[in-house]
């Protein structure tokens, strides 16, 4: 048989190999490790596509009109078919919220300070809180960032196997931060306000005031009345001081009793004691004075202005001072060698010194006080 040539026809040629190569791809399965998945589209156990791509997502700003300095919560709620917390212990969890870390570098801009950010769960749906300060004006983007590594990070949990190298990716819309300038359209700054002052603080201010004049008064008062203040004051302290002479003669006085005195002895300390306390009482010293003298000089001294129970108080320390002296200075002299010896004898009869010191007690007391009874000023 003889076969003859065709004339050749390159528009037929062409189109048969695009059909050969349409059935080639038709027939031909690729392997299952070779297939390519489209992105967001991952692998579970059993080799079967996990889709992990968010579903249902919304961003809300509070409040919704930011200003330069304001404090704004970022919440970025979404849907996903994984357990993000997975892997995660039970303590770091608080009423379905983990609190994350801010040191992440998405977060560490001049433009703005994260203060805090948080992953709370409510049922399928996850909510992301992102508070942050803004310190510029206009438009600002936080940068994407892997939230399941941040998660694990800050846990310190290693990611579970089917999610170790599938990031989930955040790209968090703009923020618009406003200008109060625009606002308000204002052009020139304005002059800075008073300071504002604390509730009660004009109570206060109006009591400072009162009590500034009351104390004004007050020190006009003083220097005006200053002699006659200071004459009381003069007063009242030298009275204070002749209280205080007349308590420590008294206490004095009774200590003469519980020490082993001879008579020369107790008499001597007696002397002693009572001139001391009239040189303070009367300012004028009665330590060399005779003792008939002692008398006529407390009569000078007060100018004869005494009420009668204080002349008989110094009528009596002036009889005591005389037995005194005898005791003192007459033993072994004549006078002492007459009889009756009790009569004569210089020494104390038994329960003569307890009455000296009972009899010297009144006087001391009488003297301290004024014709009606009160102590003298």
């Amino acid at each position: 048989m003889i076969f003859y040539p065709h004339k050749f026809c390159p528009r037929k040629t062409a189109v048969f190999i695009f059909l050969l190569f349409i059935g080639t791809l038709a027939f031909c399965k690729p392997g299952q490790e070779d297939a390519a998945l489209p992105e967001g589209i991952f692998l579970n156990e059993q080799g079967k596509p996990l889709n992990l791509a968010m579903e249902d997502v919304n961003q809300i700003l509070i409040p919704k009109e930011v200003y330069v300095g304001d404090t704004a919560e970022l919440r970025f709620s979404f849907n996903a078919p994984v357990d993000l917390f997975a892997g995660v212990p039970a303590e770091k969890i608080n009423n379905g919220e983990l609190l994350l870390s801010t040191e992440n570098s998405a977060f560490k801009m001049q433009n703005y300070d994260v203060k805090q950010i948080s992953l709370r769960l409510i049922g399928r749906t996850y909510t992301l809180s992102l508070i942050f300060v803004p310190w510029v004006t206009g438009s600002i983007k936080f940068p994407p960032f892997d939230l399941n590594a941040l998660i694990h990070s800050e846990t310190k949990v290693s990611i579970p196997e089917e999610l170790a190298d599938k990031p989930f990716v955040i790209e968090l819309q703009p923020v618009e931060v406003l200008s109060l300038v625009e606002k308000y359209d204002a052009i020139t700054l304005r002059p800075p306000l008073p300071p504002s002052l604390l509730p009660g603080t004009n109570y206060i201010v109006w009591s400072f005031i009162i009590l500034l004049v009351l104390l004004l008064f007050a020190v006009i008062f003083v220097l005006a009345k200053f002699p006659m203040i200071s004459e009381k004051i003069y007063s009242l302290s030298d009275s204070l001081a002749l209280v205080k002479n007349a308590r420590q003669a008294k206490h004095k006085i009774r200590a003469l009793l519980k020490k082993n005195y001879t008579d020369a002895e107790f008499a001597q300390q007696w002397q002693s004691i009572t001139r001391k306390y009239l040189s303070t009482r009367f300012s004028t010293p009665f330590n060399s004075i005779a003792t008939n003298s002692i008398a006529k000089r407390i009569m000078n001294v007060t100018g004869n202005f005494m009420s009668n129970e204080q002349e008989d108080s110094i009528i009596s320390l002036t009889s005591l001072f005389t037995r005194t002296d005898y005791i003192r200075f007459a033993k072994d002299s004549i006078d002492s060698k007459l009889l009756p010896p009790e009569e004569h004898e210089a020494a104390f009869y038994p329960g003569e010194k307890e009455v000296i010191v009972k009899l010297t007690i009144t006087a001391i007391s009488n003297l301290e006080a004024n014709p009606k009874g009160e102590f003298a000023l």
